[in-house]
């Protein structure tokens, strides 16, 4: 027997979602209000109308989330902030804004948490551009940009990024053929690999 339920919400799109597993959370993220804001809500997983928290944050839009330890981590398409860092369990009150680093002209589509560090995946989608990964600590302190471009290699049209378990970094993209990057570090500096889907 398969039992369907329907829920809807008085905000636009749900443009991210994460998934609290060990809470039993829904985390959702709305398109912009009538103001200008996009709506963050904590909901329970077993009954999404049942709000724990909602909040409004002034940016474009909440373009991925990921949950990590007691934390949940947001990417923003914003003129000033690329991301932040909200507390799972008193988000009202806890929370550190990331600032767009120098050099960097598109929003993040996608991110990745590996251990203490944070990535934010950059399309490299406008013209005359390439993909990205910018690096962050999970507090918000910018590391590095990690540009994806070396003689006769060029990322664009990145997509989405995954991490393994040996701290390589993959992302997809959206070319025509689509092509699989891994992005790894060695001797100190990164480094990166394409295959052709």
């Amino acid at each position: 027997m398969v039992i369907k339920r329907k829920f809807d919400y008085t905000e636009p799109t749900i443009t991210a979602q994460a998934v609290d597993d060990s809470n039993q959370y829904l985390w959702l993220a709305f398109s912009q209000d009538v103001n200008g804001n996009c709506v963050l809500k904590k909901v329970s997983a077993f009954q999404p109308d049942q709000v724990f928290f909602s909040l409004e944050i002034a940016v474009n839009e909440i373009t991925a989330m990921q949950i990590s330890g007691s934390y949940i981590y947001l990417a923003y398409d914003d003129d000033s902030l690329i991301g932040a860092r909200y507390s799972t369990s008193s988000p009202l009150t806890s929370s550190i804004d990331f600032s767009i680093p120098s050099g960097i002209t598109e929003a993040p589509v996608d991110l990745v948490i590996d251990n203490s560090t944070l990535f934010y995946l950059i399309p490299g989608n406008v013209s005359g551009t390439n993909s990205k990964v910018v690096e962050f600590t999970l507090t918000g302190t910018f590391v590095e940009t990690i540009d994806l471009v070396k003689s006769g290699n060029i990322v664009t049209n990145a997509s989405s990024i995954a991490v393994d378990t040996n701290s390589n970094l993959w992302l997809v993209t959206y070319t025509s053929p689509a092509t699989l990057v891994r992005v790894y570090e060695t001797g100190g500096f990164w480094d990166f690999t394409i295959t052709i889907l």
